[in-house]
């Protein structure tokens, strides 16, 4: 009787210890699939860590605001940026890396493979049923954003690249090189996109609440002024495709490009990578609070490359300031490995290609990270 009982006893709560489990993994299941996995892409391009380092002494110390908001993520790495060809990679190639995975020689964007253009990771999330997003301070057309949506041998070749945009998957894009595109807005609208032209008109745009399925809004005739010229900086125009982007049930990818810091990083003009390192320090926080209301959003920050290879070199400033001593060894590219920062649950090694980046986007939104 003593045995049945016991039988009885191991018998229920084996059956209730099962229930439990079964209740438990569908909790796991619902919270994991209860939202949609977006990215955002932020690139600063030309920015190496000398000037991350700047910045943030800059920004503490000279500005007394607080350190910057790269403090604010979970966690970091290191990239190797070199092309295809060449150890010192350009924009064109190092975008192409994060696009498609692939290196490719410097000066070329986006790759074909067996007469076909290898989908890039916009591509990939636009078969996915999810919007897709550009913001940069270029034009459209440039090496950078060009890699995402296009193929090219020559990042020069704008007409090609412009022609090239009117059948991307990209839903959103904001930035300059209206110029570049005249010969094709009528194609675009046929598209189904609205074009508008001046940034001055985007805080109204956004006011109004106006809800644009595919929208080209073109910043500048060609290249946007530097920073300090900019009627509407990054931060405003971001929370802006945030808004736009983020109507979709199934989520978003938006890459968003810092394009100047790395101009003056040629022209080794410390101030003006200062204010566009300022720009992106703005954005960074619409981009980090974004997250803290979507934690199913993966914030990555990157740059294809460092320029200028600053160096801080004065051993008797007591605080930083405009007047510390540095030195710029280049005019161009230099080689070093640059700074990946996340928001999101990944998992990535201290050191890491400029390809890997790809890998880790595709695998966040596909659900397999």
């Amino acid at each position: 009787m003593k045995n049945t009982i016991k039988k009885s006893l191991f018998l229920v709560s084996t059956f209730l210890l099962i229930f439990l489990l079964i209740i438990h993994i569908g909790k796991l299941t619902s919270v994991s699939n209860e939202k949609p996995k977006s990215v955002i892409l932020i690139i600063g391009d030309g920015m190496g860590l000398p000037i991350i380092t700047a910045y943030d002494y800059y920004k503490s110390e000279y500005k007394k605001q607080g350190y910057s908001n790269f403090s604010k993520f979970d966690g970091s790495f290191l990239v190797r940026t070199r092309s295809q060809d060449y150890v010192i990679t350009d924009s064109a190639a190092g975008a192409t890396a994060f696009a498609v995975g692939k290196r490719v020689p410097n000066y070329q964007v986006g790759i074909i493979e067996n007469g076909n253009r290898v989908p890039t990771i916009m591509d990939i999330a636009k078969k996915m049923g999810k919007s897709t997003g550009l913001v940069v301070e270029c034009t459209l057309t440039h090496a950078t954003p060009a890699a995402f949506y296009s193929y090219s041998k020559s990042r020069t070749d704008d007409d090609n690249i412009a022609r090239q945009f009117i059948y991307s998957n990209i839903d959103i894009a904001i930035g300059g090189g209206f110029e570049i595109f005249k010969p094709y807005i009528n194609h675009l609208e046929k598209m189904g996109y609205t074009i508008i032209y001046g940034e001055e008109k985007l805080p109204d745009i956004a006011k109004s609440g106006k809800y644009y399925e595919k929208l080209v809004l073109f910043t500048a005739k060609n290249h946007p002024p530097r920073y300090k010229e900019r009627k509407v900086h990054l931060d405003v125009k971001t929370e802006y495709a945030l808004s736009m982007l983020s109507r979709n049930k199934n989520g978003f990818f938006l890459m968003v490009e810092a394009s100047q810091i790395d101009w003056y990083g040629h022209e080794n003009k410390l101030q003006e990578q200062l204010d566009e390192m300022e720009d992106l320090d703005k954005l960074l926080d619409v981009a980090l609070s974004y997250h803290q209301r979507n934690p199913n959003t993966l914030v990555i920050v990157i740059s294809d490359h460092d320029c200028g290879g600053l160096t801080l070199i004065d051993k008797k400033a007591k605080f930083f300031s405009l007047d510390f001593k540095i030195n710029y060894s280049s005019d161009y590219h230099t080689a070093e490995h640059i700074v990946g920062f996340y928001k999101g649950s990944i998992k990535v090694n201290p050191i890491i290609d400029n390809t890997e980046i790809y890998k880790i986007l595709h695998e966040y939104i596909k659900g397999m990270i």
